[in-house]
């Protein structure tokens, strides 16, 4: 094993492209895209490829303005070469993690040394939701990569004011904007003027010159596609846009509240085993520098900044990521002893973690005793159980290895970075294994019993549509087409008296297409999902017939009147 180690550190390139493709690309297109997200961009590149328009985003062929078009470009793109199809929709991600893991290294070597930059790679791809966030169809992966290069250009102009930082820096911001929002100028510039104010003595004309190219450089390149919409009259894109970004931070969007510290466990969860060497560099003992503390400034922008946000969702506090894997690696690389509180939050998190793995990977064995409970509270989950999902029976296995590869770690006495070479590989392929014996077991459960369906009636050339709760898997799986001019007008009926009513303007959109189906469209047939709960309400409105109902989902068929 030794060996072997010395040989993956010394081709650090080669092995991490080996590694990478090893663990990222296999089975990344075979479990369906997830409600929301994944199915939202994804069905967005789909409607760009249908409509053949590509300069402003569309879902259920209306406008879109909650999402800028550059990640949802690289998905058209990658959908062109492979197909609509999951892989497609994730390809960018796995792209983005070569990139990511290349870019980390090269930074990481050129601060401190080549060691630093193989640990900081290698840490950020066994942390839990960095390395989920490379197989998935989301758009932070590379909104955040911008970001990290924007934060990464600006430390290096206080560190020698070089031109090309300055260019590359505004220009990756700009890109970021384009990608999802202005969120990330930011994140940005209140860690530029943090560390400005408490970590730098003094700033030259130079340096001064180079900050304004980058903010001329970002402009340019953050406004274009905005500039682009104004021009062609798509003012009211932009304003929906600024209110929805304004909406998020005032509000509990989508029902996404949380508590204040949300984002500081999502952190040291998601970012397990890094999160536990971060808290070392916060001692008064540990060593700093520039670099180490402006990503601290970093790491904390974001978790004070996401915790005001009344709006609580994971992937908001993700560019923080970057800043645990690198202050973790800065710790292991000044070679500070592993203490005993560290051992033993490592342990503690990973037997938590161990157990609720092993306890789910044996669901087949002990469901039958949780589903009556679940049927008084929760019958929806209860019906998701009943779903048969084939369980190979090693899953359960996925929690002993981590329980054990911690052990291993904490029992050691001499950390080499040898040592954290292999703690690291093993932690990534224990990543791979557990991502591939779960995810697609939740999915299964949760919602491909309405996936299928939706496939059915894409198959027949039926419309389908849900009822009573909000998913884009009914776009992207039933392969919607666009309304003619006669059906929009039907739709147009509906959806004025919604706005009139106050709905906002998409979700009133979304139910005046529900209301044309049911009540409208007598040519063709139409098929609807809903969850169990919501089963007599279709029944009531007398337009559906009940075909089955499977995994706590109802599914009815309208058939087409007589002509």
């Amino acid at each position: 094993m030794h060996s072997i180690i010395s040989f993956l550190s010394r081709y650090f390139l080669w092995s991490t492209t080996i590694l990478t493709a090893l663990v990222l690309m296999p089975f990344t297109g075979n479990v369906h895209l997830f409600d929301w997200d994944e199915i939202n961009f994804a069905e967005c590149a789909r409607e760009m490829l249908v409509t053949n328009s590509y300069h402003t985003v569309l879902l259920n062929y209306q406008p879109f303005w909650e999402k800028p078009p550059l990640y949802i470009w690289l998905q058209v793109i990658s959908m062109k070469i492979f197909g609509v199809n999951e892989w497609a929709a994730r390809f960018p991600n796995v792209l983005n993690g070569f990139l990511t893991l290349y870019w980390l290294f090269y930074i990481g070597k050129r601060w401190y040394s080549k060691d630093f930059g193989q640990i900081w790679s290698w840490m950020h791809l066994s942390c839990i939701l960095p390395h989920l966030y490379f197989r998935s169809g989301i758009i932070d992966p590379w909104y955040n990569l911008f970001g990290l290069i924007a934060v990464i250009s600006a430390i290096e102009i206080f560190r020698n004011g070089r031109w090309k930082w300055a260019l590359t820096g505004g220009i990756t911001l700009g890109l970021s904007v384009l990608t999802k929002g202005p969120v990330m100028v930011l994140i940005t510039f209140l860690t530029f003027l943090i560390v400005l104010v408490f970590f730098v003595k003094k700033i030259s004309k130079q340096q001064i010159l180079m900050f304004a190219l980058y903010i001329i450089a970002f402009l340019i390149s953050g406004s274009m596609w905005f500039f682009h919409e104004f021009l062609t009259g798509h003012k009211e894109i932009i304003l929906a846009f600024i209110d929805y970004q304004i909406r998020l931070f005032k509000t509990e969007d989508s029902g996404h509240g949380g508590f204040f510290l949300y984002h500081f466990v999502v952190v040291l969860l998601g970012c397990f085993p890094a999160s536990v060497w971060l808290l070392r560099y916060f001692s008064k003992q540990t060593e700093k520098d520039l670099v180490s503390n402006s990503m601290a400034v970093l790491l904390i922008v974001v978790l004070v900044l996401f915790s005001i946000v009344k709006t609580k969702i994971v992937h908001y506090s993700s560019i923080s990521y970057y800043a645990v894997s690198f202050l973790a690696t800065f710790v292991i690389h000044k070679n500070y002893a592993v203490q005993k509180w560290q051992k033993l939050l490592l342990l503690s998190i990973a037997s938590i973690m161990g157990i609720i793995l092993a306890v789910a990977g044996t669901v087949e064995y002990w469901k039958h005793w949780l589903i009556p409970y679940l049927t008084t509270s929760d019958l929806f989950a209860a019906e998701n159980l009943k779903n048969n999902v084939e369980w190979y029976g090693y899953e359960f296995l996925s929690g002993i290895i981590l329980i054990v590869l911690l052990m291993w770690f904490v029992k050691r006495t001499n950390y080499s970075l040898q040592t954290y070479f292999k703690l690291l590989i093993w932690q990534i392929l224990w990543l791979s294994f557990s991502i591939n014996s779960f995810v697609g077991k939740i999915e299964q459960y949760t919602q491909s019993s309405a996936i299928h369906f939706f496939q059915y009636c894409a198959d027949k050339g039926i419309t389908v549509d849900t009822y009573g709760y909000k998913s884009y898997a009914a776009l992207f799986y039933g392969q919607r087409k666009p309304l003619s001019k006669k059906e929009q007008r039907s739709v147009n009926h509906y959806w004025k008296d919604l706005e009139n009513a106050g709905y906002e303007k998409l979700s009133s959109y979304n139910l005046a297409y529900l209301n044309y189906l049911i009540y409208d469209s007598e040519k063709y047939p139409v098929g609807l999902v809903c969850k169990i709960q919501d089963e007599e309400n279709v029944l009531k409105t007398g337009k559906f017939r009940k075909l089955y109902s499977k995994g706590g989902y109802v599914f009815f068929m309208k058939v087409p009147s007589s002509p």
